[in-house]
Formats: structure tokens, C-alpha cells, sequence
């Protein structure tokens, strides 16, 4: 059985690429991956001051990643199992270990987004100096639609948008997916490469990174390296949203400080207010504390039923019977039920009983291999 992530290093030991591979599954993220990512982060952390170029893509064709196996979360939180604390404690360690990477070890990461690139993958991807977009592109955060908010570090990302704040939440409030043009518009992707010069990039990389050049060297020879095979292509600007008109409409529609006063109608009014709440706060944060916060969303969303959380009820309607009829608890009807104590809960401290306890993030290395403790068992209860 092929392993689902691959990790391997240039003969000199200048580049690493990982690649996810689990094509089958649009290299959707499970705890299996997430654990392989760390290791592979494992042994560039061993070469630390050597690997100046993480090159990351996806296997298939298809997709960099389209997100998380969240269909079994759902499940296993319902049964009272440990999969959402294990999934989310280990997800976000992996992104806050991609995130610290060039100032931790001088390496700068290179994201191929050459395909769908939506959930946790838009974690593993955006938050390094490079963000690779093609012709094949397709990004979002859809996270509101199954009742939860855009988490991996997205509130981080999507508050400081090239393209403003309001488009960020757009994005969040909306989970509209957006090409390779709105990407580069927004801010989400730096880079367009058309995807037939994919191959060509990995091996110009790989030909002239030596072992040793780290920081910014690295990060010179990276821009440089992408601009010449990239040869001034540009993306398609058919069917682009993000044009001057629209984001005049968006700034309108969403600079609201409240939910109340933006009213999306389609998304979880609970993911609403909670992501709204966490996009002003992660904007004032960097990108450590910005997960810490987020693992604690991720528990209040992912254990409790309505009228506490949506996820269940999401997860129901789009992924387990897929009749796409979400009915939200409190609905939009009733949005005084959604009380600021009720939403100030999701951020509060984790309990002392929680099984992993609160995202270390105070050092750098926190995640290392000789620092983090053993991966536990996952405790599966439910009966699929």
C-alpha cells in the first residue's frame, strides 16, 4: 500500500518535496497524514540550516488538497470519541510548524496549488511565502456550509488579504471558490504558473538550490526561479469575480461590524458570528496564538449538538445525506439566541479534563519531534 504522503530530498539536499498522496480522496487530509506530514517535517527539521526550498503539491492531477476527513469527526464526536481533539491538536501542529518554517529553520515553502485547494489544504498551502496558482485552481474555505468557520489558520490569513478585510470575510461568510485570477487578486495565491510548466519549475528548483543556501538567498532564488519559468504567463480573466465593481459591492455588503447586519441566509448563523468574532481578533494576533484560538473553536464546534454547534447537522446535510437542506439551530430567524456570552464560550480556555489541552505555541519547536509527546491512540467509539 503507497504510503499517503511521499517526502524526498535533492542529491545535495538543497530542495525537499512532499507530496500528499491520496488521490482518491482528492488528498483530503486524515490522522494518518497529518502524522506522516510530521514526520516528514521531522527530517527537514534534522537538515535545518541546509534545505533552503520545501516544494509542496499534491498527487493525481486533481487537487493539492480539497480539506479534512471531516465526515468522520462527525462521527466520532457524536460517539463521544477522541478523533476531534487528536484530528485538530495534530492538524494545527502541522500548520504552525509550515507557518515558522523559514524563520525556524531558513527554509521557504513552495505550495504547487495546481488543483483543488480548499480546507486544510488552504492551511498546508498559504502559509508560506509562495503560493503557486495555475489555470487549475480552485480555492475556497467552505467551512460555514457544515457548520463550522474557516479554521487552519485561515482567520489569520483571511483578515490580512491583499485585496481588504471585507473580502476575507466574503470569503469566509460565503465559501465562494475562487480561479487562479481572483486568487492572485485577493492575495491568497503570489504566483501564476500555467500548469503544463509544473514539471519544469520542480526541476529548475531542484537544479539550483545547494545545500546551505537558506533565508534570503532562498527566498531570492525562489522569486526568481518562478518568474523566469513562469515567463510573464497570466491567468484567465473570464468569469473573474473579484473586479473593481464587485469588491465595491462586497465592501458594501460585508464592512458591517455585526452578523446581524449582514445577514448571509445560507451559512450557519452560530459559524457566523463565532468567525466573525475570530477574524477581528486573529487580525490583531500572529500566527501562534491565532491556532491556540482556533484549536479552542474547533472543540466547541466539533463536540457538542445543536443548539450549541451546527457541525453535526452540516456535516449531515452535505456530506452524509447530501440533501443540502442545513437546519440551523438557532436558525437566522433567531439570532438574539446567539447571545455574546453564547459565542464568547467557543473562545474561553480549554477544561482541565480535555484529553490534549490547550496548542502549544509559546516556542518555535514546540512540535518538534524530541519536544512534542508520543501520537496517541485514538480512541474510536463510533460503529460505521
Amino acid at each position: 500500500m503507497p504510503t499517503e504522503t511521499s517526502t524526498r530530498f535533492s542529491s545535495g539536499y538543497g530542495v525537499c518535496e512532499i507530496t500528499l498522496n491520496r488521490p482518491s480522496k482528492l488528498n483530503a487530509l486524515n490522522l494518518n497524514m497529518i502524522r506522516c506530514l510530521h514526520g516528514a517535517l521531522d527530517q527537514l527539521d534534522a537538515k535545518a540550516g541546509k534545505v533552503g526550498c520545501l516544494i509542496m503539491s499534491g498527487a493525481g492531477g486533481k487537487a493539492f488538497c480539497a480539506g479534512g476527513d471531516v465526515q468522520m469527526i462527525r462521527e466520532e464526536g457524536l460517539a463521544g470519541g477522541s478523533l476531534p481533539a487528536d484530528f485538530f491538536y495534530e492538524e494545527y501542529g502541522v500548520m504552525f510548524r509550515l507557518a515558522t518554517l523559514l524563520e525556524r529553520t531558513g527554509c521557504c515553502q513552495v505550495s504547487l496549488c495546481d488543483g483543488i485547494t480548499m480546507g486544510g489544504g488552504v492551511g498546508l498551502s498559504t502559509h508560506g511565502p509562495f503560493r503557486i496558482v495555475t489555470e487549475k485552481t480552485r480555492f475556497a474555505m467552505p467551512e460555514m456550509a457544515i457548520g463550522l468557520f474557516p479554521d487552519v489558520g485561515a482567520t489569520y490569513l483571511l483578515s490580512r488579504l491583499k485585496a481588504g478585510g471585507n473580502v476575507g470575510r466574503f470569503m469566509a461568510m460565503t465559501g465562494t471558490t475562487l480561479a487562479a485570477w481572483d486568487a492572485l487578486r485577493a492575495g491568497v495565491g503570489t504566483h501564476f504558473v500555467p500548469s503544463s510548466r509544473i514539471p519544469k519549475l520542480r526541476v529548475a528548483l531542484g537544479s539550483r538550490f545547494k545545500a546551505k543556501l537558506i533565508g534570503e538567498d532562498a527566498l531570492r532564488l525562489c522569486e526568481d526561479t518562478i518568474r523566469e519559468v513562469a515567463a510573464s504567463a497570466e491567468p484567465s480573466g473570464a468569469d473573474c469575480l473579484l473586479i473593481d465593481e464587485n469588491i465595491e459591492v462586497i465592501e458594501r455588503c460585508f464592512s458591517a461590524p455585526s452578523v446581524e447586519e449582514t445577514q448571509t441566509m445560507s451559512c450557519s448563523p452560530t459559524s457566523c458570528k463565532v468567525a466573525l468574532r475570530a477574524m477581528h481578533e486573529a487580525a490583531q494576533m500572529s500566527i501562534g496564538p491565532v491556532l491556540q484560538m482556533e484549536y479552542r473553536l474547533s472543540q466547541r464546534f466539533t463536540t457538542r449538538p445543536q443548539p450549541l454547534s451546527d457541525f453535526f447537522e452540516g456535516i449531515r446535510a452535505v456530506l452524509v445525506e447530501k440533501d443540502r437542506r442545513q437546519n440551523w439551530k438557532p436558525s437566522w430567524d433567531a439570532l438574539d439566541e446567539i447571545t455574546d456570552e453564547k459565542v464568547a464560550f467557543f473562545f474561553s480556555p480549554l477544561e482541565p479534563e480535555h484529553t490534549r489541552g490547550e496548542l502549544p505555541v509559546n516556542d518555535l519547536w514546540d512540535f518538534s519531534e524530541s519536544r512534542r509527546a508520543p501520537f496517541p491512540e485514538v480512541q474510536l467509539k463510533a460503529k460505521l
